[in-house]
């Protein structure tokens, strides 16, 4: 015999929906008051009266739309109604131009995370009031939530009078004791709710403690700190162009220049995963994005400079990071100090130098609700749901965090110069780069590799120690660093990429070459003497895996001999290095002005050029010319040590570049296409390496 059933939901999930699946009592007052934001309210009031007593209380009050007695029967006891995300859908604003933020039909039951006894009074203009009243524990006395009835009253007004309209909440028995700290922490929320530098002016919220003013009246004034901050960078980026403005504004006893700078960019992305330009296709479901970093510097010698460094601490203790505002109003728990959604403490881990973590930071991403259609909230209220959205706007907030990063750095060493005389950073050890290429060794059982690969990190720990002794460490350690980390990368991808053990072999070599051109320079050995051909040959084997994987064509003249070699005095090492850095940026530049792959067959766009020129009246020269965007800053900064524009970059390849021709007699060049014989269409950039001749 067929039967038939229904769903029969217990009274108890009441109690799961409000008391789960909110985190706290400080997110439950803060979900509150987002529903007064879609009441269309412009006035919020939260209070904690009575704290302490068994009288204790709070009171959230608005003076929003109101709520009649057919939405509180029809929407407000209908758990899950979705009548908000209809009107997100369909684009439906509310008469103050708002969107709503709440979509699920179930943050009202953040009330019982609070209390158990409520009272509701609500009133819409020219209605009656409607009294609610809910007593948790009766409710969940009954076994089914059918079986709970909630009376409803209305009657005239004597909440909201004299035209006035809103929602008043109260709840009593509270469920948690309120101390000074949790007290704090709930102001700092509320303080937070709206973007501090573009929320809605339309929206203020009062949060008042009778008789424990004192808990709150010292908490640091948040535009106040902002004002401290070293370096302030604020952007738009709408897909196409990212608009940027920099200020670096030194504190008094800081013998160095304020600046200010606009400019518009593409935004390159620090994950590139084939494009290296962020576009409109990686904010689909996202929608354009602006926003503010207010960057701090803990280091001792800058911190004591500071006004009122103590305030900024404990402000920068509780609320760094980088939030998240939609319509300029908070997501949580995007900022909070237990979350870190953008890895920033692990990135300034890896490198402490260059990247800022939580702690120097006060950020903020603001996006529209309409565009942001992808990024779902979680139903616990504590951000949204994980996917390919949430990790794109991850990708393009670290991309525009990498630009200040790289400009900041400029000004972080003139600082720390000015102040103390120290220029040069320590070098990171080479154990982890080192380890991650000796587990894929390992994997693919090429024990004879993992023998050199030992060799060559001893090698490196002789050649430090031998620089740390004679007080030649830093910079030249950190390049030691930087050129061996990069030959580590290639040779883990070329065994990703099963090259033949061959070839595997000589690129082990080349590390064992680098670092002994590195002990000849310590040693001040002579130069020898070795052929352009040889060093720009091997300088392409190194990076022939990439001219593949990117599609960027490869003129080699020189090596066809189409052009006459030229011996020239080098070390070996050093100069194939040298080179190698112009090629691997050529290559990453190409990609970046001409972002699309060509189509199946055609011909490729990006082109890279190495030949010969004896044009320079100082030497042979070596040329490394492509036809990407070009050089955008001058020959200082290019050859200067941690200068880049280019995301994740250590800004040490052309610095590295520039001080083996040095070595070697020679200079670093960056002549202007037109200034010598190059092939047509090859626009960009030109590093020219002029040599001694031998």
């Amino acid at each position: 015999m067929a039967e038939s059933a229904s769903f029969r939901p217990k009274a108890r999930i009441l109690q799961l929906l409000g008391d789960e699946l909110i985190g706290s009592p400080r997110l439950a007052v803060f979900e509150l008051v987002k529903n007064a934001y879609d009441a269309d309210a412009t006035h919020v009031s939260v209070r904690l009266e009575n704290i302490g007593t068994p009288k204790s209380r709070i009171v959230v009050q608005d003076n929003g739309s109101g709520m009649s007695l057919d939405i509180i029967r029809d929407i407000w006891l209908t758990p899950a109604n979705d009548h908000r995300r209809r009107q997100r859908e369909t684009g439906t604003r509310s008469p103050l131009g708002r969107l709503p933020l709440g979509e699920k039909g179930l943050g009202r039951f953040a009330i019982h995370k609070l209390g158990e006894q409520i009272q509701l009074v609500t009133r819409q203009v020219g209605k009656p009031e409607v009294l609610l009243a809910l007593d948790w524990e009766g409710m969940l006395a009954h076994d089914y939530l059918d079986e709970v009835i909630i009376p409803i009253e209305t009657r005239e007004p004597r909440t909201f009078r004299q035209g006035k309209h809103g929602t008043r909440i109260e709840i009593t028995r509270l469920r948690d004791a309120w101390s000074r700290g949790s007290v704090r922490d709930l102001h700092r929320s509320l303080t937070s709710i709206a973007d501090p530098t573009g929320g809605p002016s339309d929206f203020m919220i009062e949060f008042k403690v009778p008789g424990h003013e004192s808990w709150i009246e010292d908490l640091p004034d948040p535009a106040r700190v902002l004002e401290l901050a070293l370096w302030v960078f604020s952007f738009s980026f709408d897909g196409n162009v990212l608009n940027w403005t920099y200020a670096f504004k030194p504190y008094g006893g800081i013998r160095v220049q304020p600046v200010l700078l606009t400019e518009k960019e593409p935004l390159l992305r620090t994950k590139e995963q084939g494009r290296v330009i962020a576009d409109r296709a990686l904010l689909l479901g996202i929608g354009p994005l602006s926003g503010s970093f207010h960057v701090y510097d803990r280091d001792r010698w800058v911190w004591n400079l500071m006004p009122q460094k103590q305030l900024v601490a404990e402000y920068l203790r509780n609320n760094g990071g980088v939030r998240i505002y939609r319509d300029g109003v908070r997501v949580y728990n995007y900022g909070e100090p237990d979350d870190d959604w953008l890895g920033l403490d692990l990135r300034r881990v890896n490198t402490p130098t260059r990247n800022i973590s939580r702690n120097l930071i006060l950020g903020r991403i603001n996006i529209g609700l309409a565009d942001s259609f992808l990024l779902r909230e979680k139903t616990n209220r504590e951000g949204f749901v994980e996917g390919d959205a949430l990790n794109h706007l991850r990708e393009v907030t670290t991309s525009v965090l990498s630009v200040l990063e790289r400009l900041r750095r400029t000004h972080k060493e003139a600082v720390r110069a000015a102040l103390t005389g120290v220029k040069e950073p320590v070098a990171r050890s080479i154990d982890t780069p080192v380890a991650q290429l000796r587990e894929a060794l390992t994997e693919r059982g090429l024990s004879r590799l993992v023998a050199l690969l030992d060799e060559i990190s001893r090698e490196y720990e002789q050649l430090r120690e031998i620089m740390l002794n004679s007080g030649t460490a830093g910079l030249q350690l950190s390049l030691i660093f930087h050129e061996l980390e990069r030959g580590v990368r290639g040779l883990v991808e070329a065994i990703h990429r099963r090259e033949s053990i061959q070839d595997l072999e000589k690129r082990s070599g080349y590390l064992k070459d680098l670092l002994e051109g590195f002990a000849t320079v310590l040693k001040k050995e002579p130069s020898r003497k070795h052929s352009l051909t040889k060093i720009a040959r091997e300088a392409i084997f190194l990076n022939q895996l990439r001219f593949r994987i990117h599609n960027v064509a490869l003129d080699f003249p020189l090596g066809r001999g189409e052009q006459e070699d030229v011996s020239v005095r080098a070390s070996l090492g050093l100069a194939i290095g040298g080179v190698s850095n112009a090629i691997d940026n050529a290559i990453y530049w190409t990609r970046v002005r001409w972002p699309e792959d060509p189509t199946e067959g055609g011909p490729l766009a990006r082109r890279v050029w190495i030949g010969t020129s004896e044009e320079f009246s100082e030497g042979p020269a070596l040329i490394v010319a492509d036809n990407g965007p070009g050089l955008r800053d001058g020959e200082e900064d290019l050859i200067r040590p941690f200068w880049t524009r280019r995301p994740g970059g250590m800004g040490l390849g052309l610095y590295y570049a520039n001080l083996a021709m040095e070595l070697a007699g020679g200079k670093l060049m960056f002549p202007d296409p037109a200034d010598i014989d190059l092939p047509p269409g090859l626009d960009g950039a030109v590093v020219a390496f002029v040599f001694r001749k031998a």
